[in-house]
């Protein structure tokens, strides 16, 4: 699909409500009339291809062109990717079962393809499990999850049957999370996501982090309103811990903990874990990881070809007025010219 098509398509599926939304959070904060902020964001698309999140985020209405001109916007994100991931090699990161042979040693957790495994299998899988995660091949932002709770009367042929039918080709046990990130939320395996970008010289950096953490008692993640924020490599939280609306909060609201407090083991090795797999698969080199932190240290949950730009320069993370392009840029300097 062309540029020009994919941002059509993009205009076409606004969501009208969360835009006005948007428009009068930043009218709030702003003091800026409403048909100016409108036209504003207009003018953002046209000029730069930038939805009305990414002026949101950005803060758009209180930056220069030149500051603008720093952060990802829809239109660029895909020239982006599309310059640095060879559409090729995309379904090992799409296809979660793919996904998962490809990087076994980098799960810490066993897991069962249904494309694959007959009934005798699954119910050898299913032994001293409690608790198991199925999915889907494909999805995202949580979507096509579901939590089993084994018991001892269960149909399994009924349920294997189940999962196969409703395309739950998936079958991983539980992540046990560790007590670090309980302490914030102890009801989903929440999620830290890493960006990497691989040199054209074949050296990989960790771009950015944000950790996602539900704010109620949902078992999967990203279905509420959830929180993020920042974690440096000795796992104490180095920006503000935020909403999608921009909201600060200084505790967790279901838990009452306090971010200030928080210290999560394993965030150096976390950063190392997401190179090292980043390395295996070169011909994708810009990559969000989602890793789980569990009792026995990170383990990669999955990869994205799509590594999600926009909370990662949400102008109220770190108070910043640049965004992510430029990050993008200074790691590849020259190389940058050629995406255009």
């Amino acid at each position: 699909m062309s540029v020009r098509g994919w941002m059509l398509r993009k205009f076409k599926t606004i969501n009208r409500d969360r835009m006005k939304q948007h428009v009068e959070l930043i009218h709030q904060n702003s003091g800026k009339s409403k048909p100016y902020i409108y036209l504003s964001m207009i003018g953002a698309m046209l000029k730069r291809g930038a939805g009305y999140t990414d002026y949101f985020r950005g803060n758009y209405i209180d930056l220069s062109s030149a500051e603008r001109d720093t952060f990802v916007t829809a239109k660029k994100f895909y020239k982006i990717i599309h310059y640095l991931n060879d559409d090729y090699y995309k379904v090992i990161l799409d296809d979660k079962l793919v996904f998962n042979r490809y990087f076994k040693d980098f799960l810490g957790r066993d897991y069962l393809n249904l494309r694959e495994a007959d009934f005798a299998e699954f119910l050898a899988f299913l032994e001293g499990k409690q608790v198991l995660f199925a999915k889907m091949p494909i999805g995202e932002g949580g979507h096509g999850v579901k939590r089993i709770e084994l018991e001892a009367s269960a149909d399994k042929k009924a349920l294997y049957d189940g999962l196969i039918s409703d395309g739950y080709l998936l079958l991983e046990e539980a992540i046990v999370q560790c007590e670090a990130v309980n302490r914030l939320n102890p009801c989903v395996v929440n999620s830290f996501r890493v960006v990497t970008l691989r040199k054209s010289s074949g050296e990989v950096v960790v771009l950015r982090n944000a950790f996602r953490i539900n704010q109620d008692a949902a078992n999967v993640i990203g279905s509420t309103n959830d929180l993020y924020f920042s974690v440096g490599e000795d796992g104490r939280i180095d920006s503000n811990v935020i909403d999608d609306y921009g909201n600060v909060y200084e505790t967790h609201p279901m838990t009452g903990t306090a971010f200030k407090d928080v210290v999560i083991p394993g965030v150096r090795e976390a950063f190392d874990l997401c190179c090292a797999a980043a390395k295996r698969l070169p011909q994708e080199r810009y990559i969000g990881w989602d890793v789980a932190f569990s009792v026995n240290g990170p383990v990669i949950v999955e990869g994205n070809q799509y590594p999600g730009y926009g909370i990662l320069q949400h102008y109220k993370l770190k108070d910043r007025r640049t965004g992510h392009l430029k990050e993008i840029a200074d790691v590849l300097g020259d190389e940058m010219k050629n995406i255009k």
